[in-house]
């Protein structure tokens, strides 16, 4: 990490947190920044969850503002108040991001009239590279990680004389980000004439920190309730400095995920500050969650998430007692997922809540031994997806063969009904892990 890059994560100027007054004021006055620009999110009950969890559950729609993502808040505020510092001077706005802030950025450097350049690492999804050009802003493609497509942004905006715009690190950011919140107490009384201070929990994915930062001042200044984060279980570096009682990196190695827009490396020390001095809690979750979340959002509310948009929902149902008998409003905070992942992601999360399997048979190689294996099958409901039948390679006696089935089910119960079954026809058959 270049001393820049440090700098800019470890020594951003703290907020006045002791301070209401001036909070509420930084707040109301970005509410009023991003609503000359951009429409709150919609805000929804969530019937399936509500149930699921035996509580008031309401789901923030932030996949579906312009850019995909919640970022577009706090991009906004950030340039605003930037041209305003500058008595209205034009400027070129930078940026770095895996995707969504890059779009958030695009979209109100855009809608403010400025130049944006947006600098993306190698790993950056497709759809989000393709989503941001489209905005308007030049595109960088540079280095395998965040951190270091973070540098190159950061040497450009030097040499330009630009003005870079952080994804997260940024008190204008963050008061951005508070909007969300602000947006949801609004929504919540309209939609059910109660108080905003019947809000138990606002739960939100977890990277870099700037909406759980934000959410939480909006929640301290204008509700009663808390703020959650949710961190997938790698990028846990919140978690670490909670533990440490200050700002720390990973516990392991990063990784590849699904949540590439929260797989940050070192969270800020703005969002540090928030999460020691209002004691928030963070959960973790694991890529089959996520996975298997983002596959009951596209069932269940018929809307596309990305990783990160799900780990909110991921974490709630990893742990529903913490939610029974409350209101509480979870965060879809990205939609920006590459077609090809969704599709695999569906594929995994098929095989995560049972309605997918693989199965090894073990058969002897006759003839009718496979329409009788066949034919058990589709009296039990199980729908073949593909089949590969080996009498050369598989592991069995000369006699035998071994046939590897696809199949749809209904759910484990159902798989385990199909291998009983199956068993008591002669077959000796296995489940094999997706």
């Amino acid at each position: 990490m270049s001393p820049e890059l440090e700098k800019m994560l470890t020594k951003a100027a703290l907020l006045p947190l002791e301070n209401n007054e001036e909070l509420r004021s930084q707040l109301l006055k970005a509410k009023e920044t991003v609503a000359k620009v951009l429409s709150p999110s919609p805000f929804q009950r969530s019937h399936w969850l509500s149930e699921k969890l035996n509580s008031d559950v309401w789901l923030k729609y932030d996949n579906l503002t312009p850019n995909g993502s919640f970022k577009v808040r706090g991009a906004l505020n950030a340039i605003s108040q930037t041209l305003a510092k500058r008595g209205g001077e034009k400027f070129c706005v930078v940026a770095a991001s895996a995707g969504n802030h890059a779009q958030g950025v695009a979209f109100a450097a855009s809608k403010l009239g400025l130049e944006a350049h947006i600098f993306l690492p190698k790993r950056a999804p497709l759809v989000k590279r393709e989503a941001t050009a489209r905005l308007g802003a030049k595109v960088y493609i540079v280095g395998d990680t965040l951190e270091e497509s973070f540098e190159a942004a950061i040497k450009f905006a030097e040499q330009r004389d630009a003005e870079f715009i952080h994804a997260f690190n940024d008190s204008d950011v963050i008061y951005g980000q508070a909007v969300c919140m602000l947006e949801c107490f609004d929504q919540f009384e309209a939609a059910t004439g109660k108080s905003c201070h019947e809000i138990a929990h606002f739960v939100s994915s977890l990277g870099g920190g700037g909406l759980v930062a934000g959410a939480t001042l909006a929640m301290h200044l204008f509700g009663s309730g808390d703020v959650i984060g949710v961190e997938q279980e790698v990028f846990d570096s919140a978690v670490q400095s909670l533990r440490n009682a200050a700002q720390s990196p990973l516990a392991t190695k990063p990784m590849s995920t699904l949540a590439d827009g929260i797989a940050v490396q070192l969270v800020g020390n703005l969002a540090v500050q928030s999460l020691l001095h209002f004691k928030n809690r963070i959960f973790t979750v694991s890529e089959d969650q996520i996975a298997s979340a983002i596959l009951c959002i596209l069932e269940r509310e018929r809307v596309v998430v990305e990783g990160a948009g799900a780990a909110a929902v991921a974490g709630v149902l990893k742990h529903p007692l913490s939610f029974e008998n409350k209101t509480i409003v979870v965060s879809l905070s990205g939609g920006n997922i590459d077609p090809q992942l969704l599709a695999r992601v569906i594929g995994k999360g098929l095989g995560l809540t049972g309605r997918m399997t693989r199965m090894v048979a073990k058969l002897s190689d006759r003839p009718g031994e496979l329409a009788h294996l066949l034919q058990n099958l589709a009296e039990m409901g199980a729908n073949v997806l593909e089949i590969h039948h080996d009498r050369t390679y598989s592991n069995v006696n000369v006699g035998n063969v071994e046939v590897e089935i696809a199949l749809e089910t209904r759910d484990f119960s159902h798989q385990y009904e199909v291998l009983q079954v199956l068993g008591e026809a002669g077959f000796v058959c296995r489940i094999v892990p997706l």
